[in-house]
């Protein structure tokens, strides 16, 4: 992992928005709300009426990509 790389991580915060983590992973918005109506991509905590994705959640989630290619 190069050191911007690390960088990024440890600025991602411990609950993101879905913008948030959209710009952290380079996607749209649009495609985290599909993925998570697809049962796809992190895992999503709902906060009320907000969605929230855990750093840890985004993590392993990562993690798995990796290990599947």
């Amino acid at each position: 992992m190069t050191m911007q790389a690390i960088r990024q991580v440890e600025d991602l915060p411990e609950w993101s928005t879905r913008v948030q983590l959209s710009q952290f992973i380079e996607v749209s918005v649009q495609t985290l709300a599909r993925w998570k109506v697809e049962g796809r991509g992190p895992r999503v905590t709902k906060i009320g009426q907000a969605v929230r994705y855990r750093k840890a959640d985004v993590l392993s989630w990562l993690d798995s990509l990796s290990e599947a290619s």
